[in-house]
């Protein structure tokens, strides 16, 4: 089975308050990330808990040798944090705040960048008669677009995520924007008055590589390989309870009638299906390469939900260790 990371970290009753700054700085530090309240949000969550969902989201990251990003501490902090209601705001309205903020930093940003552009083809233009070489100057002015491109890039990618989570909040809020899948508040919703018996079995699913479709075709493409993946499990699933748990991840929570032989069978055919599928760019027509998931059962019944995904995540671990694409109970 897979090794966690982070799986020495004491329990928060064990957890000495002086010991804990100096863990987090270590843990931010290691993931090269710069110690904001976000970061340290995450970090604390990861050291008072290392067998967490929040440090088992961590593991789903790194376990490949990656490091975290700010999306991906944003998306861990929004699906494991503490809830915004536990402080008079609604989870719907600390996404449109936080998500506005956000943007207006980056459009800031990207202004800045711009304004800064700008001045210095000015000041530059008027140097060309002077000494320095223009092939010098077209390396600055490259640089600097790319850099306000880059930038500006961000910026619509935060403008979708808005766009999308205030369609949400506006909407039916049990149902992820993106894939029309039930979300987090959905799955809540779904177990309430639902009998031990009626859920026996719980399975998590979690794309392989997505990281990388996204860091080499982009947000765009990541998106329409999410779409597609919440399609296919749909079909595959039929009646089954499918929700979009967070991220790349995809929680199904099987019928009463279902035994742990039909439900491997279920999701292994849908992993089947999925990798049969031939993806490609629609600019270019390149082929995406095959696409797959890694899986794992475990039993629900009289477990919290906690409790059976902590179970359902350490399988999934495992069968990504072992090589991806499979599905273990």
């Amino acid at each position: 089975m897979f090794a966690r990371r982070v799986s020495s970290s004491p329990s928060p009753a064990a957890v000495v308050a002086e010991d804990v700054g100096p863990k987090v700085l270590n843990f931010l530090s290691s993931q090269k990330l710069p110690a904001t309240p976000q970061n340290y949000a995450l970090g604390y969550l990861v050291i008072q808990n290392g067998e967490g969902l929040a440090a088992r989201a961590v593991d789903a990251v790194v376990m490949n040798g990656d490091r975290l990003t700010d999306q991906d501490v944003s998306r861990i902090l929004s699906t494991h944090g503490p809830k915004p209601e536990e402080k008079g705001e609604s989870e719907d309205q600390a996404k449109v705040r936080r998500h506005t903020l956000r943007l207006a930093e980056l459009t800031q940003t990207a202004v800045e960048e711009t304004g800064e552009f700008g001045r210095a083809l000015e000041a530059e233009q008027a140097l060309l008669a002077g000494t320095v070489a223009i092939a010098e100057l077209v390396a600055t002015m490259i640089d600097r677009s790319t850099r306000t491109e880059t930038q500006l890039a961000k910026a619509a990618k935060q403008i979708e995520d808005l766009r999308q989570e205030v369609e949400t909040a506006k909407g039916d809020a049990h149902h992820d924007a993106l894939t029309a899948l039930h979300n987090r508040r959905g799955v809540l919703a779904k177990l309430q008055g639902l009998a031990p018996a009626a859920r026996p079995l719980l399975a998590i699913c979690d794309i392989d590589c997505f990281k990388t479709v996204n860091d080499r075709y982009g947000h765009v493409v990541g998106d329409r390989v999410l779409k597609l993946v919440a399609a296919s499990l749909q079909e595959s699933c039929g009646d089954n309870f499918l929700a979009r748990w967070g991220g790349e991840e995809f929680l199904v929570i099987f019928n009463g009638a279902v035994t742990p032989d039909e439900a491997f069978t279920i999701l292994n055919g849908a992993r089947e299906d999925l990798a049969s599928r031939k993806v490609k760019l629609r600019t270019t027509d390149e082929p995406l390469g095959t696409l797959s998931f890694s899986a794992g059962i475990a039993k629900f019944g009289d477990r919290s939900l906690d409790q059976a995904i902590a179970a359902a995540d350490a399988l999934l671990y495992q069968a990504k260790a072992n090589g991806r694409n499979q599905v273990l109970m």
